[in-house]
């Protein structure tokens, strides 16, 4: 198969679909296909999908309106020039920009990853998304019933494709990681760490994890909060632990290219969402070894084994997510086996080569024509 990956991503953006196009482009490329990658021009998704996919050809896109002339008319060329059989768009303005210059291509398919339900998204996604697109993955089945309970999407399109990752880039033992993250980050050797990852935006629900900490620290003295990633909010958040006493608390580690080593480090992950269509975070740190505690939202549930591997809580709810981490915290037992449950359960169900599998068994059906609206 020819394919190109959309993404318009602003420029400073790098999170869970942008390393799935990365991951997928790569994958593909090793099995014989040809993957080719659109963004934005000097986009940090762009500098690191060259690091992640670096046999995939890059096109990069002076991206402005949905509807830009230019835009479609140079992803045409690049259509045309190279026989792409798929784009794969991920926002609302890559499948207006995709679907429109797949338009003067009748053999090419437009396929929407869905990171989000952006079907109720203004009436212009509304009316020419189902339109646009041949068909639709998203990465779980809370998404898919949620992107087909607006009624203009047919369910028989869209295809639940669980998010894999491969193997750890890490090869150091648990304990060797605790102490050398202890030692990067100035911290005593005896504490705990909770790391949580993710863009410091209102969706992660950071707000509620400063109240959340405040009960935490109260409890355990020793414990240490290790933030990664960065974001609008940080400004907000750094306010409000200054306000709460808890600065000396939380690392701010901003946003890292491999973060490895602040997993494997770590005791527990605490990831306090309001909204989260997958977590592609919760793979990674259930490959680290670590139990979890989050929200129950979305396709969490479907991702972690409640109970097992994780503990759920609602999510706004500060004090349930203080009691759950408060709990697994106070016993190690259960931190040992919570992690290794999560563990076994990422190679069993999320590993990188099923994901690939069942995106090019799709992808591979779609460009045959065996998908279709009609």
């Amino acid at each position: 198969m020819k394919l190109l990956f959309l993404n318009s991503v602003p420029s400073d953006v790098f999170g869970g679909m942008e390393n799935w196009i990365g991951l997928i482009a790569e994958g593909l490329v090793k099995r014989g296909h040809k993957a080719h990658i659109a963004g934005r021009t000097g986009s940090e998704f762009l500098r690191r999908t060259r690091v992640m996919s670096p046999t995939s050809e890059i096109l990069e896109l002076d991206i402005s309106g949905d509807f830009n002339p230019i835009t479609i008319a140079k992803l045409n060329n690049f259509i045309r020039s190279h026989d792409i059989e798929a784009v794969v768009a991920n926002f609302n303005k890559d499948i207006r920009l995709g679907g429109l210059a797949t338009a003067w291509n009748a053999d090419t398919k437009l396929i929407w990853s869905a990171g989000l339900d952006l079907v109720g998204d203004g009436i212009a996604h509304r009316v020419l998304t189902p339109r646009l697109v041949d068909a639709v993955i998203t990465p779980s089945a809370a998404l898919k019933s949620r992107i087909a309970s607006h009624g203009t999407i047919p369910e028989s399109i869209i295809e639940v494709i669980p998010i894999g990752i491969g193997e750890p880039v890490l090869s150091i033992t648990r304990e060797e990681a605790r102490s050398q993250l202890r030692d990067r980050c100035g911290l005593p050797s005896d504490c705990l760490v909770a790391v949580t990852s993710g863009r410091f935006v209102n969706q992660k629900g950071h707000v509620y994890l400063v109240e959340a900490a405040t009960e935490l620290v109260r409890r355990f003295s020793n414990l240490r909060f290790l933030w990664l990633g960065n974001g609008p909010l940080e400004g907000v958040l750094r306010d409000k632990l200054q306000q709460t006493g808890l600065t000396d608390h939380v690392i701010f580690a901003g946003m890292l290219d491999q973060f490895g080593l602040e997993l494997a480090g770590s005791d527990i992950m605490l990831h306090p969402s309001i909204e989260e269509p997958f977590g592609i975070v919760l793979l990674e740190g259930m490959r680290a070894g670590l139990p979890i505690v989050a929200s129950r939202v979305g396709g969490i549930p479907e991702v972690v084994e409640e109970g097992v591997s994780a503990l759920l809580v609602e999510p706004c709810r500060p004090d349930l997510l203080a009691a759950a981490a408060g709990d697994l915290l106070n016993d190690g037992s259960k931190l040992e086996k919570f992690g290794q449950a999560g563990l076994r359960r990422w190679q069993q169900h999320f590993s990188l080569a099923l994901m690939i599998d069942r995106v090019e068994d799709f992808l591979g059906r779609v460009v045959a024509g065996g998908v279709s609206c009609g």
